[in-house]
């Protein structure tokens, strides 16, 4: 996994409720647009290697599930719609570049997410 994958995958933890996953529309389109962004920037979405991912960073096994699976799917090329958007800035990888997110303990730096979870 490259660090923009784990940056991205971070991002998408921050503003998730982690108690019912991908549950919300809002996380679940929020997660849809990163990965999506991810994708179209030449990065790998293995679902694997994602879901591992979140069960180490406390996701419930079958929402981490869901979000390796949702990764694959994005990352074969497969099109999913992503209402009330766009969920992030356009510059949200160029941000995560320059690891201007704030830590995992913290909320997202404002200027990263266009819309934030109530």
């Amino acid at each position: 996994m490259t660090p923009l994958v784990e940056k991205g995958l971070n991002a998408i933890t921050i503003g998730t409720n982690l108690s019912t996953g991908l549950t919300y529309p809002s996380d679940m389109n929020r997660a849809k647009e990163m990965l999506v962004r991810l994708h179209k920037a030449g990065e790998k979405l293995l679902a694997e290697e994602i879901s591992a991912w979140a069960k180490m960073n406390g996701w419930q096994t079958k929402d981490a599930d869901e979000l390796g699976a949702l990764a694959e799917q994005i990352g074969k090329g497969e099109k999913v719609q992503i209402p009330d958007g766009p969920w992030w800035n356009d510059n949200i990888l160029e941000l995560l570049k320059q690891n201007t997110l704030m830590s995992k303990k913290n909320r997202p730096a404002q200027d990263c997410s266009s819309r934030t979870n109530a």
